[in-house]
């Protein structure tokens, strides 16, 4: 594996919201990805936590006090998005979505971990400069919901985060490939 810099000296970076959350788009980066099947999450339980999100916001006086309401709020949405509710479509269609992320792998980006879920998909990804982010993702959306042949099926939104350590891409390997056990799901067959 070559060498991975967690602290890039970045020739591009690009800030903006989508639903709320900030993204921030580096080259040269390693991300955290998640995205979900649009009744992967009841709306009701999204609503409360972006509620929830909004108030502690409010309070809030640092970026790092900002950065932890999100990480919190990330959590919230993998608590709900972990007890596989929905239609689970991909338990069906694992298999095009697991394609889809391989198909290019060492052209566009560089994969480092991913995992289907019945309602979601998580992927830690590299990617070079000059690539783009929100394009890769809506490529893996848009192909696999033609393939699939059902109409929308993914929410608009997805979860994007930059890692900034090799503790950070550890665990959040190891969160990925675990995902499937933490779900109870036995030899789940959509994990790389």
């Amino acid at each position: 594996m070559r060498h991975i810099n967690f602290i890039p000296a970045p020739r591009f970076v690009e800030i903006h919201t989508r639903g709320g959350l900030v993204h921030w788009q580096v080259d040269d980066a390693i991300y955290f990805i998640t995205f979900s099947l649009f009744d992967a999450i009841p709306a009701h339980a999204y609503a409360e936590l972006c509620r929830e999100r909004d108030r502690l916001l409010r309070s809030a006086s640092t970026v790092a006090e900002r950065a932890q309401i999100d990480r919190v709020f990330q959590l919230g949405i993998d608590r709900e998005l972990d007890d596989v509710r929905g239609s689970c479509l991909l338990r069906e269609h694992g298999e095009v979505v697991a394609s889809a992320l391989r198909y290019f792998d060492g052209q566009r980006y560089t994969l480092h971990a991913w995992c289907v879920m019945p309602n979601h998909v998580h992927v830690l990804l590299h990617i070079e400069r000059g690539a783009n982010l929100p394009k890769i993702v809506q490529a893996w959306k848009s192909y696999t919901a033609h393939k699939i042949g059902l109409g929308v099926i993914w929410q608009r939104r997805y979860f994007d985060r930059v890692v900034r350590s090799p503790q950070e891409y550890s665990d959040t390997r190891a969160y990925i490939r675990n995902n499937p056990a933490k779900a109870g799901l036995r030899d789940w067959a959509w994990v790389g």
